[in-house]
């Protein structure tokens, strides 16, 4: 809705020659169609003209072109106190506060709900702290340079899991794997290194190699009912 702008008022159009406020002086209050922004200005038409307000520091839907705010005017001084009727009600909405920003409550849980989802973007850093974290979802993606998880004890639980990695390194002061199935199979080279080592096979045991070297420093023991070579 285009409307024509009269000559701005003077006395508000030059914010840095206003008049100091006074709490003696009373305000007035406009519904005011916003018609024009230049910068963190905007022109705000009134029944009384054409006036420059900007949005007070408790303003927080920050005002578009063409909302219908509630402007307060003191001392040649205005602002918008709140946007009372957006202009285009299906653009998106913006909240805005400069500076830093605390959100406290003494009492009491915050609760966030989101027909359509929640987009966040924290810049540098992201910090999230609490004595316990509940976190249901159907499906997740985690993409990042570098991980690092850190704790005293860690239980995962799945029905399928499939683990893909270049290069790989396990380091355990103490290990122990159960298995009902397990079957391993290397391309290259297998290597293993142990100060000492059992192996108990209830039933059959086999070994086939190309080329099969058996050495003992001290000795070397095969007791069994049958033994057959060759």
């Amino acid at each position: 809705m285009n409307h024509p702008i009269p000559a701005l008022e003077p006395a508000v159009s030059q914010p840095d020659a206003a008049p100091a406020y006074s709490p003696d002086q009373g305000a007035r209050l406009h519904h005011a169609r916003l018609v024009m922004r230049d910068g963190r200005r905007y022109a705000a038409l009134t029944g009384a003209g054409a006036i420059w307000v900007t949005p007070a520091a408790g303003c927080l839907l920050q005002p578009e072109v063409g909302d219908i705010a509630l402007v307060s005017l003191a001392a040649g001084q205005g602002y918008i106190l709140t946007v009372l009727e957006r202009g285009a009600p299906a653009s998106a909405a913006r909240m805005e506060v400069p500076g830093d920003l605390q959100l406290s409550l003494p009492e009491g849980k915050l609760t966030i709900q989101a027909a359509d989802g929640v987009a966040l973007d924290a810049g540098p850093a992201l910090e999230v702290n609490a004595a316990h974290a509940t976190v249901t979802l159907d499906e997740a993606d985690l993409r990042c340079q570098t991980l690092r998880v850190a704790g005293d004890n860690a239980h995962t639980h799945w029905n399928t899991r499939n683990d893909v990695s270049v290069e790989r390194m396990e380091i355990s002061g103490r290990a122990e794997v159960h298995l009902g199935q397990s079957v391993r199979r290397v391309a290259g080279h297998d290597d293993v290194t142990t100060g000492s080592q059992r192996t108990v096979v209830n039933e059959d045991w086999s070994v086939h190699a190309a080329t099969a070297d058996l050495k003992a420093r001290d000795r070397v023991a095969v007791d069994a009912d049958s033994v057959q070579i060759g």
